[in-house]
């Protein structure tokens, strides 16, 4: 009689834990590699909501002052007034909040879900990492609805950062006598619109991911987002507003009291229905198959397989082409404004009052101040856009690649030392690109862009020093934790230099910030304490890194 087989133990099961974070599922998968991405955006999210109750509420501490806020929409041509959304409640935390920023608001994070969604099935199909899932007992259906859940847990986790950090911010630093508080009912409002309009832009980039690949898809629903926002505020655009999602809630202007759910219920609508027509589409078609609608493709020379520092830049080149043809498109829009606006605000003495109340630091009378102006945002997409190359060079180490790196003749202090250079060379086409733009904008605006081409430099500068802080952290200690670390410092320093001046912190802890010692570049006034401060920390975090990975083992 044969002899029975023993019984095998039951398989090891799959912790709670990596279901929902971690390798346990496809969904959780997701969710581990979305990490920095809500990172950043929840991190700007929540922190802008903050700046605004604290900025509000020091600047404009009366009645009286709340009154000039109104001056600055009656000297704005219509059309611009418009361009940002309905003015209601200006006086108010609320609705200024809403007006000057809700845009900016709900457009930066329909970016974040047209680059995520255009890529977690598209740009996967497209690098053949998702035949490997796809080999597994998987569906594709499933496979499609467990990363689109993936992108929409994250979507709403950050939506709740926003809505308890505008509560917060409007309960500590506004004046309930002058109608800042805002109810819970109202930050869930203005959060519920900033996540469907993202959903909508991001559906319609995973609709098109199947048929046109990752960059068709992300350019096409970049430029769509875009072009209909244009159509909801600027004349002549009319007949285009009635397919905007920004001209169905016009009326929703939620952190000022009033409420258009039907408009916003459209918003939601059919943004589920672009989801669910991406889902079809994915699981009707051959996976990486598409129309080839894409950006060119880079020359075979500049991928670099002639050394480590040549391969890392390839790698890094087309993240860096992304960021400079971003910020260089940013950097023609504002220069080619910016003298119209500093012409109107001269003709106006009570205007150059009220500016200079809002903005003290600030000469918004001359092109270059306004350029100042926006410089704080300059620095933060510069800093996130490190913190993106940090992220592809560490993507070595948490992928698996460098052991196969390492069994070359690649001692593993050169490897470092070789992803630190590629990604400062990624930030200086970064910059050229984005001074480029500078100075395109200001030829067509009618500027002289001498110092602020030149100014343009300290981007790359700062760039550099979170580069610097990212790449120490993953040598000497963790690659798997170097981006995130470096995105939270970004984000810190935006806070502490925004929020230390409005709420008259101790000057020590202004000090803090690195971007504090910058000065006014864009007008010529530089802090050369900074300069040295942030290329003490490029060189001396580079080459930390090196020595840091010389003594520790392979992750």
């Amino acid at each position: 009689m044969a002899a029975q087989a023993p019984a095998l133990a039951g398989s090891a099961g799959i912790s709670l834990r990596s279901r929902f974070y971690g390798f346990g599922s496809i969904y959780g998968k997701t969710v581990r590699d979305s990490r920095l991405t809500f990172i950043i955006a929840a991190g700007l999210l929540g922190g802008m909501a903050l700046v605004m109750g604290a900025a509000i509420g020091t600047v404009f501490p009366t009645e009286a002052s709340r009154l000039e806020i109104d001056k600055l929409i009656g000297a704005m041509p219509a059309a611009m007034v418009n361009l940002f959304g309905k003015p209601e409640k200006l006086g108010t935390l609320g609705g200024y909040m809403s007006w000057k920023y809700g845009a900016l608001f709900a457009l930066g994070t329909a970016l974040w879900s047209i680059m995520a969604l255009s890529g977690t099935l598209a740009g996967e199909a497209g690098k053949g990492s998702l035949d490997i899932v796809a080999a597994a007992p998987f569906g594709k259906r499933r496979i499609a609805l467990e990363k689109l859940a993936a992108h929409v847990t994250m979507l709403v986790l950050a939506m709740a950062v926003l809505a308890i950090m505008t509560i917060l911010s409007s309960n500590a630093f506004g004046d309930a006598k002058l109608g800042d508080h805002i109810a819970p009912l109202s930050a869930l409002g203005f959060s519920l619109w900033v996540g469907f309009i993202a959903l909508f832009f991001g559906g319609l980039a995973f609709a098109l991911g199947p048929v046109l690949g990752r960059s068709g898809a992300a350019g096409v629903s970049a430029a769509v987002m875009m072009l209909l926002w244009m159509a909801s505020g600027l004349q002549g655009l009319g007949w285009l507003a009635t397919i905007s999602p920004f001209h169905w809630t016009v009326n929703h202007v939620a952190l000022a009291g009033e409420y258009d759910w039907p408009g916003l219920a459209l918003v939601g609508v059919v943004a589920v229905l672009l989801l669910a027509i991406g889902v079809e589409l994915f699981t009707r078609r051959d996976l990486g198959v598409t129309a080839g609608l894409s950006l060119p493709s880079l020359p075979g020379f500049v991928l670099g397989v002639r050394g480590s520092t040549s391969r890392a830049f390839g790698d890094q080149l087309p993240r860096a082409l992304a960021w400079g043809i971003g910020l260089g498109l940013w950097g023609v829009i504002l220069a080619s404004l910016v003298r119209s606006f500093a012409d109107q605000i001269r003709q106006d003495s009570s205007l150059i009052n009220t500016f200079r109340t809002i903005f003290p630091s600030e000469d918004l009378a001359t092109a270059g101040g306004w350029l100042q102006l926006y410089a704080q945002l300059f620095l933060i997409a510069a800093g996130l856009a490190a913190a993106t190359f940090v992220s592809k060079w560490a993507s070595d180490e948490t992928d698996g690649r460098l052991e196969m790196v390492l069994a070359t003749p690649t001692a593993r202090a050169k490897w470092v030392l070789a992803g630190g250079v590629a990604a400062m060379l990624s930030v200086a086409l970064m910059t050229a690109m984005f001074a480029a733009g500078i100075a395109i904008g200001a030829a067509s605006g009618g500027v002289s862009p001498g110092d602020a081409i030149l100014g343009s430099t300290y981007l790359g500068i700062y760039a550099a020093a979170i580069v610097g802080i990212g790449v120490a952290i993953g040598g000497v200690w963790r690659t798997s934790l170097a981006a995130e670390i470096a995105a939270v410092v970004v984000l810190v320093t935006y806070l502490i230099d925004l929020l230390a001046p409005p709420l008259k912190l101790p000057d020590w802890f202004h000090q803090l910030a690195l971007t504090a010692h910058m000065g006014q570049p864009m007008i010529g006034k530089w802090d050369f304490v900074g300069i040295v401060a942030c290329l003490v920390l490029a060189v001396g975090g580079v080459l930390l890194g090196g020595l840091g990975m010389r003594r520790r083992d392979v992750a």
